[in-house]
């Protein structure tokens, strides 16, 4: 029985949200978990000691992204979408992903 169909776990989707938007939501809660964790830890820690549990956090998170991405089978079908994608266009896809970035910092430049 995996996670999501534990009616205990309190992650299975809800009436009207595909299975896609529940994973995504549990993943953004994990997030969450991480982010305040992380202000914990540096309120009143060493840098050296930050480093370490941050990498140690980054390392699960990314694990934990793609367990759940291979338990999706929808974000799993769109990850491929996407990749094929960017094989098919890449400097397309580049010229994107600039474009974006650059967005970005211009939005966040305050």
């Amino acid at each position: 029985m995996t996670k999501k169909d534990d009616p205990e776990s309190g992650e299975e989707a809800q009436d009207g949200q595909s299975p896609g938007a529940a994973a995504l939501s549990a993943a953004a809660k994990h997030a969450q978990h991480a982010l305040d964790s992380a202000k914990g830890i540096v309120s009143g820690a060493h840098l050296d000691d930050v480093g370490a549990k941050a990498s140690a956090t980054a390392a699960n998170l990314y694990r934990e992204g793609r367990e759940l991405l291979a338990s999706n089978e929808e974000l799993s079908q769109a990850a491929e979408h996407l990749s094929a994608a960017v094989r098919k266009n890449p400097l397309a896809a580049v010229g994107i992903a600039f474009s974006a970035g650059l967005l970005l910092a211009l939005l966040t430049r305050g």
